[in-house]
């Protein structure tokens, strides 16, 4: 894969040359050991995530942005330093948040640097190796026969949505190259738009969407062929799928439901609401999200199953950190639960005005990157880092879209100096930075505007023992009486006075239960733990999970 990626680039960088990428140090010209390595780690970031950190490089160059841009992210990082010395355990938070901060200044000073959407470019052959990569992988498990259309992608490395959102990524680098090599857009665009449907997942669909959007609404004259054709592949491939093995793929494009999404959801918020000012720190939301992280669980899982990598199990130091990388699905919830109210405040300003600045560039691919990650962020975290490349790239985007829209100011300033124009755009931070919270945030009020009165169901429990032994599981006898027509999830959470919450009951229920069911509740570890039963809707639309009905006990394990 990694000699593959090699060999493309260098073949590729020989027949364009560098005017179609642009520099990554500097506007003038360098030797062609220079342009082929900028080719390669552009490239090799979708492949290889791990040589993104070079990037750290470019903050030799950070003093080259505006001052008012300086400024701005100045005053990012010392929120995220203040934040983090708020958290539960600041000599853990702090170190982490300054690296992530610095990680995210240098990605925008390097795509500032770059100065050119097209050094953008070569990411697109290493979507075309994830792609390959993928639908390898996933032929090698499930046969090389029909079937495997039923099943969605797999990968050593990245999740199906990871997927799903490298082939958005690879289809709009292909839309909007402008002037490219037919067969390398009709390729890269053909394996991209493969990875997108044969994923099956529908967090992509949105930032496509907003992708799409984004190229029309900036380059309407000239990339509306491209784009109308992608929209009519992928509609055309759609129906032509729906009549085979692979409906069941394609037909969850068709489904509304947030598969635990809200759980997360009100797990991040519950989080924010017990460390409201910094959080509970950079990679440590993990373990209150009572869904995802188990207490009792001594073995992490990988994408894949532990013998495709050689392993009998997962590693102990790898286990050891199995929370770091979970996220709760939504930008603003998992940014408010990390980094807390200051934190959040902080990384919505910066997205705010390099959003305004990628509008302001004019450039089709910056804006399509830009407001992909945007719309994909109300279900998912694509601006997270450190990420597969999906993250980099849009941070990098986002430094092109200051360089970009700094050349412009200049063109059109007609003698204004180009530091006064650029301080248009700080003003402008925080109204997007509140039309960002506001659709990150619709979850939470979505609901409330919604029409219809919903009966609110009974929740009763026959048994409900409040001494238990340690690790056994213990039969209960509930009944749950809802309305007609509407699905409820029945939550269990056992919260320690030391520990976080421990999900112990989990359960769906129809408008045809009216009768007593018993349910199974997780054996926990000796301590004492206030048991909380809630009732929710089951809900297909955009909210959070809001408990409707409730029973509490206190409970002691020996």
């Amino acid at each position: 894969m990694f000699f593959l990626t090699v060999t493309v680039v260098s073949r590729l960088s020989e027949h364009l040359g560098a005017d179609r990428y642009g520099t990554f140090y500097s506007p003038g010209t360098f030797d062609s050991m220079r342009r082929r390595l900028q080719y390669l780690w552009l490239a090799l970031i979708p492949v290889v995530p791990l040589v993104a950190p070079l990037a750290f490089g470019a903050l030799a160059s950070l003093r080259r942005l505006p001052r008012p841009w300086l400024a701005l992210i100045s005053v990012f990082v010392f929120l995220q330093v203040i934040a983090a010395t708020l958290t539960p355990d600041p000599l853990v938070s702090v170190p982490l948040a300054f690296l992530r901060a610095a990680y995210t200044v240098a990605l925008i000073t390097a795509g500032f640097v770059l100065g050119s959407a097209g050094a953008l470019r070569p990411a697109l052959i290493g979507y075309g190796v994830v792609a390959v990569t993928a639908f390898i992988t996933t032929l090698s498990i499930y046969g090389y026969g029909p079937q495997a259309l039923g099943e969605r992608l797999a990968h050593p490395y990245y999740t199906s949505v990871s997927l799903g959102l490298a082939g958005t990524l690879g289809l709009l680098l292909a839309i909007t190259w402008k002037g490219g090599p037919l067969a390398w857009r009709v390729l890269g665009g053909g394996l991209s738009l493969g990875l997108f449907l044969w994923s099956g997942s529908r967090g992509p669909l949105i930032a496509l969407t907003a992708g799409l959007l984004a190229v029309l609404a900036t380059s309407f004259r000239i990339q509306w062929k491209a784009t109308l054709l992608t929209v009519g592949a992928a509609a055309a491939l759609v129906f032509a799928l729906q009549g085979t093995q692979g409906s069941a793929i394609t037909g969850r494009f068709m489904e509304n439901a947030l598969n635990g999404r809200d759980a997360f959801w009100t797990d991040a918020l519950d989080t924010a609401r017990a460390h409201p000012w910094g959080g509970v720190g950079p990679y440590q939301l993990g373990p209150h999200l009572s869904t995802q992280y188990h207490q009792g669980d001594t073995n992490c899982s990988f994408w894949l199953k532990e013998e495709v990598y050689g392993l009998k199990s997962c590693p102990a130091i790898v286990n050891r950190f199995r929370g770091a990388w979970l996220i709760a699905h939504n930008t603003a919830f998992h940014l408010l639960g990390e980094s807390g109210v200051i934190g959040l405040s902080g990384w919505l300003a910066l997205m705010g005005a390099l959003a305004l600045a990628a509008w302001r560039s004019g450039d089709p691919l910056v804006n399509a990157l830009t407001w992909a990650a945007a719309g994909m962020g109300l279900v998912d975290n694509p601006t997270l880092l450190p990420n597969l490349g999906h993250a980099e790239l849009y941070w990098l985007a986002s430094g092109i879209g200051v360089s970009l829209a700094h050349d412009r100011a200049v063109i059109t300033g007609e003698g204004v100096p180009p530091s006064l124009r650029l301080q248009s755009f700080v003003p402008f931070a925080p109204l997007l930075a509140c039309i960002l919270l506001g659709y990150f945030a619709s979850p939470t009020w979505w609901e409330r505007i919604r029409p219809g009165h919903m009966p609110l169901p009974v929740l009763e429990a026959l048994t409900l023992p409040t001494h238990l032994r340690a690790g056994e599981s213990v039969t209960v006898f509930m009944r749950v009486k809802v309305a007609i027509g509407h699905s409820y999830r029945l939550t269990g959470l056992a919260c320690g006075v030391e520990q976080n919450c421990e999900l112990v009951l989990q359960k769906t229920f129809s408008d045809q239960t009216q009768e007593w069911t018993t349910l199974n509740l997780k054996g926990l570890p000796a301590g004492r733990y206030k048991l909380t039963l809630k009732l929710s809707v089951a809900s297909p639309g955009i909210s959070i999970q809001r408990s409707l009905a409730e029973i509490q006990r206190v409970i002691r394990v020996e």
